[in-house]
């Protein structure tokens, strides 16, 4: 212990001596410059340079300030000098005098003037004086924490309000102003006054952005990867309750595929720059400061974010390993600043939407189609059985009001009076009545920020109300958020911060209305309320009459269904709580060499309650199945009461990262950036769920009931009582080790190296194949900085290139065998086990390669400027399904089987196309171009497998090789039969309509293949105008290049699940209408499922998806106190926006919106407009 004590006496001695030779030699400096300065000896040698370049040399050899102004662009004409060993003094004498010039030495800078010695004398040199002044943008408004810096010497930010100071400023000095987002100016200060700057937008400037990885930040310029970076003003463009769908049509290579079951769930499904895996997670990685989010997105306040960063290729987002391969999206939220005064924001606004369009959905027959259809059936004996039938199922009331006229218990007047009321009402009617509303979404969000020159503090809080368009949903969300940074000392710098969302969603809205057993939605003719709005019984599950009669007869509950009473009686909710802690540790040990420490927790707990009290229609009916009838006597085996089912999920996860940085610039020529570290994580979760019975909610009481035994149920049947109880633990775990490195040589060659080796629980059996190594190259030369360059028409050049690897992971796959076990079996009462994946010791990682070759380019006064980039992007290793033998039990097992490889290009153009006056006008528009395809996979689908593909969804894709991973197929179309109306395919090269061999014989290759059911090209066009203080800015967002599988009639579904389609009205009847239509005939009874199998996956049914969506727009007006004096803010901004305008050409014929998943109930996303205000105290 004792040599490790002097060990460490001995390495603090040496830092202590070290810190304090270093404020020795400091002072001795500031104090000795301005008399040693211009005696310290430099070597330099100069041919044919300009002087600006000479002079910055000089300064930086001798470790001085050098000050001087762009005056009859003096400082543009070449110099050549050569000395070696000399005083700066002589330096400057032989290169400033044969140019007239001189200098002169200004609290310790060096000001290069006009030699007008002979002219004034030098008692009227301009002594130093202060200069005061305010940054704002166009509109007026302050831009804290702009950078105002003296040309070649110290720079101080902008306070809360916009405003500088700075003291003692030289005649002739140069300032320039600069913020993120904004053209730099060089303004010229030769006397004492109060300046106002107004900075333009200019996005252009590429080496004013500031990219996050999540580990670094670091200037776009010096960057290699693939970069886009979005600063608050585009952020904060749209409204939403979320941040992910801000990102829509902003970022070039992100598609929202909003056509998938996954969006139609609520879920956002996203592709950043194509698909990479088959299986496994295919969406990107959120990182939250630093950190990967494990939490709901949704949690998130936008009004938190200052920042983000798209992360596209292997040399940006490779750094963060194995879950990289999707690409990374990292939130940078908003901080407090150094010396900035408390400066309070308040925003608020209010979001109205239409309500939903229920005449949209094609899925729908109108009455009197419906009515016809149903006395045709009856007249065939088609409900017979039903009528009959000892279960005693759902006969819709006209067929019930058929029955009874054939039963003798109407007349014929009655009956045709009856259904020709029927035959006037729309469904429809009462649905956007009483189940639709116009939809209300509440944001208020307040922030304190600001800071000392030791710490800088950051609080939030935010509440979100939101009334949905459903009636009976809705949902409210509390965020707070706080972060601060303190330094105690030099050199250290500590930081905290927390992050609480609470959010409660209430989903009582009746979303799949239907009228239960076979019939998948309501009767078009069916009524939800009388003439006083009382609400009225439908028919639901069972016969009308029975359920009537047996209830009242045999003691049980009442057994009609009501829906209107049922949007009373829900109580389903969801609560959701997160929380998250991050803690951080900097030290400095010199300039340029620093360490950190982080951690993150974060706990969430989400609690699904489904409170269906007694008087539920759900309670009432199983009590009643599950009751039995001994004469007079009605026992209850679910005792009378409510049911709850609830499930329960909490996750809990730690991060903890080590890493050193390091950076340096030697002779001003190279420039070496490195960081490299350790983190390990622990990611645990654990579900669970329970139903009770006779539950109290008032008492939280319950009864226990026998979920073992099968009883009799009412009205057939023998089951055992419900019981969701199950339980269910995750635990994985990383550890990861990361570098990376740049070096730049001479402020415009630029290379990078990324690696990352992660472990997990995962893999493994063998050690190589728990752990991936992954890496990234990438190579820049900004070719402006050249000396041969002189292209004024192209002041920026900039060409990028890299090489690398990222990772997908898949957490519901494992090297070791893995069961699932369930509680009791229907069959034989005892436990029982399954098994979810085979052992398999050889299961890796799947690897995404990527190339990218990119350009950056900025015309002359930011007339254009954007980039182009084009990628290869090729999967190895992914996870695939491949057969194994019958006799081991398993059809298939999962592991590293598939390829895919997939290419694609972004662009991105913005230009000024007018700036003159008040009035200015910029275009920003994104082209992106993407395409995959299959190359391995061991499983050969079927014709039928390649049928049911290009759905959207990624749980039923089924890979063909050779072919897009969503790929449409369908059978060739042959047009309808003159004579019959039939569909007609092909048998052999004939037409056919012997539907059962066209679906049993046609092969793959005997297919049509439409093309990508996702779009290929995709991208945005920007608009934004302002004039004075106003501004307007629209968006529009267009898909091309796909296809999609529009719905149309099927009679089976039809005359079986009651299922209509518009397409009904435009069905062949007569010989001659296939001229006109391609919808078949309505076929007698027994209809063939195969000739509606064939008609569905025909090519008829097959129309293009392109289309341009009038996205938003937003109009604003902006005052301040420069112009409203008399107004309490420094800043007020009142707005309004308005989103999912509309589509104004879409290439499909039947007016459907393709990014809407085709599905029963489905409705095209409610037009919005909000009102709201930005305000700064």
């Amino acid at each position: 212990m004792l040599p490790n004590l002097r060990s460490i006496l001995k390495i603090k001695i040496i830092v202590l001596t070290t810190v304090a030779s270093s404020f020795i030699n400091l002072a001795l400096a500031t104090g000795l410059a301005h008399s040693q300065g211009l005696e310290k000896r430099i070597s330099i040698d100069i041919q044919n340079k300009p002087l600006k370049q000479t002079l910055d040399q000089i300064a930086a050899r001798a470790q001085m300030v050098i000050i001087y102004s762009n005056a009859k662009g003096i400082i543009e004409k070449p110099v050549t000098v050569h000395e070696k060993d000399q005083p700066v003094s002589k330096v400057l004498n032989e290169l400033l005098s044969p140019l007239s010039l001189t200098y002169e030495v200004i609290d310790d800078r060096i000001v290069i003037k006009f030699d007008n010695s002979s002219s004034r004398p030098p008692s009227q040199e301009k002594p130093p004086f202060p200069v005061k002044g305010k940054v704002t943008d166009a509109n007026g408004s302050p831009l804290p924490g702009a950078t105002i810096k003296i040309k070649n010497g110290p720079a101080i930010a902008t306070n809360g309000n916009g405003e500088f100071q700075i003291t003692d400023v030289a005649d002739s000095t140069i300032l320039q102003v600069s913020f993120v987002g904004y053209l730099t100016k060089e303004i010229v200060v030769r006397k004492a006054e109060f300046l106002t700057i107004v900075l333009e937008i200019g996005s252009a400037q590429l080496n004013e952005v500031v990219v996050s990885t999540g580990y670094q930040t670091l200037p776009k310029e010096r960057a290699t990867g693939s970069f886009v970076q979005l600063d608050s003003a585009i952020i904060n463009r749209r409204v939403s309750t979320d941040i992910i769908s801000r990102l829509e049509g902003v970022v070039p290579g992100l598609l929202f595929n909003r056509n998938t079951i996954s969006s139609a769930n609520g879920t956002l499904d996203l592709g950043i720059r194509g698909h990479s895996t088959l299986f496994a997670n295919d969406q990107p990685l959120v990182v939250v400061d630093n950190f990967p989010y494990d939490g709901d997105i949704n949690n998130i306040n936008p009004n938190d974010i200052a920042s983000i960063t798209v992360l596209k290729d292997a040399a940006a987002a490779s750094i963060w390993g194995v879950r990289s391969g999707n690409g990374v999206i990292v939130l940078t939220t908003k901080k407090g600043k150094i010396n900035q005064p408390l400066s309070i924001d308040f925003s608020a606004n209010v979001t109205i939407g239409d309500k939903p369009n229920a005449f949209y959905s094609p899925y729908f027959l109108d009455s009197k189609d419906y009515i016809s259809v149903e006395k045709t059936l009856f007249n065939s004996g088609f409900y017979t059985t039903s009528l009959n039938s000892s279960q005693h199922p759902v006969v819709s009331p006209v067929v019930q009001l058929l029955a009874d006229q054939q039963a003798g218990k109407i007349t014929s007047d009655q009956l045709n009076t009856q259904l020709n009321a029927l035959g006037k009402i729309d469904v429809r009617n009462d649905i956007e009545k009483y189940l639709y509303r116009k939809g209300i979404d509440q944001q208020y969000a307040l922030s304190l920020h600001g800071g000392n020159n030791k710490s800088t503090y950051y609080f939030s809080t935010g509440y979100d109300d939101n009334l949905s368009s459903l009636v009976g949903n809705k949902n409210n969300r509390l965020t707070i958020n706080s972060g601060n940074t303190f330094r105690p000392v030099n050199n250290l710098e500590l930081s905290a911060s927390l992050f609480y969302s609470q959010s409660n969603t209430t989903s009582d809205a009746i979303n799949n209305l239907n009228n239960g057993g076979n019939y998948t939605g309501l009767f078009p003719y069916t009524t939800l309320a009388d003439a006083n709005g009382n609400p009225l019984p439908i028919v639901k599950d069972y016969n009308y009459s029975w359920i009537t009669n047996t209830a009242s007869q045999n003691g049980l509950l009442n057994w009609q269904y009501y829906p209107l009473n049922e949007l009373q009686q829900a109580n389903n909710t969801s609560t959701l709580n997160d929380i998250r802690i991050i803690s951080g540790l900097k030290y400095g040990f010199w300039k340029g060499f620093n360490a950190e420490v982080k951690y993150q927790y974060e706990k969430s707990n989400t609690v699904n309650k489904n409170n269906y009290n007694q008087d539920t229609y759900y309670a009432r009916n199983l009590i009643n199945q599950y009751s039995t009838i001994n004469g007079a006597t009605v026992t209850n085996n679910i005792p009378v009461g409510g049911i709850l089912q609830q499930s329960n999920s909490d996750l809990s996860s730690q991060r903890l990262r080590g890493q050193l940085n390091f950076e340096h610039t030697w002779n001003e020529l190279h420039q070496l950036n490195v960081l490299g570290g350790t983190e390990i994580n622990q990611t645990v979760t654990n579900s669970n769920a329970f139903t009770a019975y006779g539950y109290n909610d008032q008492t939280e009481t319950f009864q226990n009931v026998n979920f073992v035994t099968a009883f009799k149920t009412i009205p057939s049947g023998t089951r055992q009582i419900p019981n969701n109880e199950g339980f269910s633990k995750f635990t994985n775990r990383y550890i990861s080790y990361f570098s990376n490195a740049a070096y730049t040589y001479a402020d415009r060659y630029i290379f990078s190296l990324s690696g990352r080796i992660d472990k997990s629980n995962l893999f493994g059996v063998n050690t190589n194949q728990k752990s991936v190594p992954l890496y990234s190259t990438g190579l820049a030369w900004i070719i402006n900085k050249e000396s041969f360059y002189n292209v004024n028409w192209l002041p920026a050049l900039k060409l990028r290139a890299t090489y690398g690897y990222n990772a997908n992971i898949d957490n519901n796959v494992a090297a070791v065998t893995t069961i699932r076990q369930f509680n009791n079996s229907t069959y034989s009462g005892v436990p029982y086990s399954i098994i979810i994946n085979p052992a398999n010791p050889d299961l890796r990682w799947e690897k995404v390669r990527m190339i990218n070759l990119g350009t950056d380019f900025s015309f002359k006064n930011d007339i254009l400027s954007g980039s182009f980039e084009y990628y290869l992007k090729d999967g190895i290793d992914l996870f695939g399904d491949s057969p194994l033998p019958p006799s081991s039990g398993l059809l298939t097992f999962r592991g590293n089987t598939a390829d895919t490889k997939g290419h694609g290009l972004d662009v991105t153009i913005n230009s000024r196309n007018f700036y003159k006056g008040k009035f200015k006008w910029y275009s920003n528009f994104i082209l992106s171009y993407n395409l995959d395809k299959v190359t391995k996979y061991d499983v050969s689908q079927t014709s039928t497998n390649a049928l049911a593909n290009g759905a959207g969804n990624s749980g039923t894709i089924l890979p063909i090789i050779n072919s897009p991973l969503f790929a449409i197929y369908s059978y060739k179309w042959g047009g309808l039969s003159h004579n019959t109306g039939d569909p007609q395919g092909f048998l052999n090269g004939k037409l056919s309509t012997d539907y059962t061999s066209i679906l049993a014989n046609t092969s793959l290759k005997d297919l049509k293949y439409n093309g990508p059911s996702r779009p290929t090209t995709f991208g945005s066009l920007r608009n934004t105008f302002s004039f004075d203080r106003f501004a307007l800015s629209f968006n529009l967002i267009y898909k091309f290049n796909y296809y999609f599988r529009r719905p149309s009639i099927s009679y089976s579904a039809l005359y079986n699940t009651g299922l209509g389609n518009v397409d009904f009205s435009k069905r062949w009847q007569k010989p001659g209408d296939e001229q006109f239509t391609n919808v078949p005939s309505m076929p007698a009874l027994p209809v063939l499922t195969s000739r509606d199998a064939f008609y569905q996956y025909s090519e008829t049914l097959v129309d293009k998806g392109d289309h341009i969506r009038l996205q938003d727009a937003t109009l604003s007006y902006d005052f301040d106190k420069n112009n409203w004096k008399g107004i309490p803010f420094k800043h007020l901004q009142i707005y309004c926006y308005a989103n999912n305008i509309g589509i104004i050409w879409r290439a499909n014929h039947g007016h459907l919106d393709p990014d809407l998943y085709s599905f029963q109930n489905a409705y095209p996303i409610p037009r919005t407009i909000a009102f709201g205000i930005k305000t700064t105290f």
